[in-house]
This record gives C-alpha cells, structure tokens and sequence, in this order.
C-alpha cells in the first residue's frame, strides 16, 4: 500500500534549497525590503565636479577621500569614487599638459617669434592700413623676387611695429595715383609711383647719403573697384638685414645753417638719380630719359651749390669742387641721353671710368661735418 506524501503545511522546518537562498551583499542580506546603506556624498561630488575642468583638481582630492572613507564606513559609491579621481586626474594632467606647451608657444611667440618681429607691441594689419611713418613687417616679403620686375605682392598682411624695435620697412610717404583710368597696367603704375615717391623720399629723409643700406618699394592698389576706391600709393624704406632700431625720418633742424643749405642744394641731383627705373639697365629710351634727368638735376645742384653764403671757410673749396665736378657730370650725362644706340650710350656715360661725384661730395660732407662712410672701418659712417 502506498503512503501519499504528507501535505505542504507539515513540511518540516530547514534551511532552504540551495537555489532558493537569500542574496547576501557586503553588508547583509539583500532580500526584499532590507534596508541599504547610505550613498557617499564625497564619491558623488568627486564624479561631478572631476566633470568641471576648473573644478577637476577639488573632484580629485574628493574622490581619494570618499575611496580611504568608504571601506570603514560602510557607505556605497565606490564606484562612483574610483570614476570621480580617474576622470578628475586625467583632466587635471591634460590641464597642466596644456598649459606647459602653450605657454611655452606664447612665449616664443612674444618673445622670441613674436609672430614676424617677437615683439609684445605689435600689431596685425594690411598694406592698406599703413600711414607715413608707420614701421612695419610684411608677411609675404619686402621685395619681389630678384629679376621679376612688376611681381604684386600676393599677401598684404603686416604687422605694425613701433620704430623703436627692429623692423624692415617704414613708409616714408604717400600719394593718390593721377587719371581716372582703371588701375590695370602695373608698368605704368609703376611708373607713377617711382615719379610721386622720390620726392616724398626727400622730404622724409633730405640727406638720401645718410640712409643705412635700404632698398625702396612701393605698394598700390590693383584695382579701385576692389578697394572701395582707394586710390594711394604707399612708399616705404626696407631692409633684408641689419634691421633699423629707430625712424628713418630725418630732422632737418639738428643741422646747422650751412647743413641744411648743403643738403637743399644736393636735392635736385640725388632726386635725379633716385628716379631710375629698372628699365634703364637694358631700355635704351627709359636709359636716356634718365640720363637727360641727371643733367638736368646736376646742373641744377651745382648752381644752388655756388649760391651758398655763409659757409665756414674750411667747406668753401670742397663745396666748390662738387660743383665744378657736378657740371661735368652734366655735359657727360646731357650728351649721353643724346646717343643713338645702346653702345653708343654707355661709351658716352663712362668717359673717364668715373661717373658719379662720390669723391668730392665726400669731402663736402666731411668739411660741413655731415656723416660720411668711413673706408677705414669697413663702411661704417663717421662724423666730421
């Protein structure tokens, strides 16, 4: 006979089946209802402030804390503590990471680079922001390439730099183009801006002799539709090397009476030499219509050089002498812009192998106690 299976409520007390028994966490049983422990605030905090960059370093120190507290208080949020110090430390070392290697850029930037001149005080522009007595840096280069005559400078960008501090260029002056044509044919813009510079050049700097070893350039703009109607052309000083560390612009009253009278004199000839073109080199006509320019200027210097009264009598026969010798420049000058051929014009410029007045404005300079080249000290510049 069969014994039926005493029924579920005399089942006898024990412990439970194994897959029937309670979980148990770290911190007792977790079954329904159990209380649980408290979350650690610092481990909170830790995650969201590490999440502020500015605030990462505090998430970090949190976080070490809520990990050294939490095991003796029996607070949850461990996890939470370990991603609060692991974030907080990377945003902290990427922080400090950032600011060795920018700070070590601005620095070769203000101090060493300083962008094109490594100077605090400089200031970014354009070509067309320059103004008389403006020093500056252009980024694409000062000059174009050696041979190409008219090469527009591609890139106007500058930095405007006090004259105080190396620079490579200074404008010494600036005039409107003439004619209402379009502005389209750089040879004949060029042209215009040799004309109009050379005078502004004189008037910058009277005493063209006293220049350290500058080239001169100019800018303008290639159309004036494309620049609101601007029609200025910009001259300027510049220097490959041997960067000037002060103005270039000339002050005529720290000379004395007979100086200035000097100078004055000499300006009709050196505005004639400075008005060459790059043409005069292989153009017969730009060579003989500079040539006739020199005469004219020579003899024009030469007379206002006689006219000079007043000079101390240690200058009077120097003084005469350029004059003397500037006049016969002018013949040779005068009877090569006449010369029908290229040869011819060069047999006629160099009679004698010496075709300028360097010699006796030399001693002109140094009787009246201008600067001069001293040829002694490698062409370093003396005062008479």
């Amino acid at each position: 006979m069969t014994v039926p299976p005493p029924p579920p409520s005399s089942a006898a007390p024990g412990p439970p089946a194994p897959d029937q028994a309670p979980a148990v966490g770290p911190y007792g049983p977790l079954g329904v209802g159990g209380p649980q422990p408290p979350l650690s605030g610092l481990a909170v905090a830790s995650l969201v402030l590490s999440l502020l960059v500015c605030l990462a370093p505090l998430g970090l120190v949190l976080g070490i804390v809520a990990l050294v507290r939490i095991p003796g208080n029996g607070k949850r949020g461990k996890g939470l503590a370990v991603a609060g110090t692991a974030v907080g430390g990377v945003v902290v070392a990427l922080t400090a990471l950032l600011l060795v290697v920018g700070g070590a850029r601005f620095d070769a930037w203000t101090e060493e680079g300083g962008g094109l001149l490594g100077s605090r005080d400089t200031k970014a522009g354009t070509l067309i922001h320059l103004k008389a007595g403006d020093c500056f840096a252009p980024a694409g280069g000062l000059f174009p390439p050696q041979g190409v005559e008219h090469e527009r400078m591609t890139d106007t960008s500058v930095e405007i730099v006090p004259c105080d501090r190396p620079h490579p260029a200074q404008v010494y002056g600036m005039f409107r183009l003439k004619g209402d044509h379009a502005i389209s044919d750089p040879a004949a813009v060029a042209a215009q801006a040799s004309e109009g510079c050379v005078p502004l050049l004189h008037d910058f700097a009277p005493d063209t002799w006293a220049l350290p070893a500058v080239e001169f350039s100019s800018y303008y703009p290639e159309s004036v539709s494309g620049t609101g109607g601007d029609r200025t052309v910009r001259c300027w000083l510049g220097a490959e090397a041997g960067l000037p560390e002060a103005s270039l612009r000339q002050d005529p009253g720290a000379w004395d009476a007979g100086q200035r009278a000097y100078v004055k004199a000499m300006r009709p000839s050196s505005e004639a030499w400075f008005s060459a073109s790059a043409k005069v080199d292989t153009d017969l006509a730009a060579a003989t219509a500079w040539a006739e320019r020199m005469a004219e200027g020579g003899a024009e210097s030469a007379k206002l050089l006689r006219a000079i009264g007043g000079l101390p009598a240690r200058a009077r026969g120097p003084v005469t002498a350029l004059a003397n010798r500037l006049d016969a420049l002018s013949a040779i000058h005068r009877s090569a812009s006449r010369a029908p051929t290229r040869a011819e014009f060069e047999k006629r410029w160099d009679i004698n192998g010496d075709e300028d007045a360097s010699g006796e404005e030399w001693e002109g300079r140094l009787a009246l106690g201008l600067p001069v080249e001293d040829e002694e000290e490698d062409g370093g510049e003396q005062q008479g």
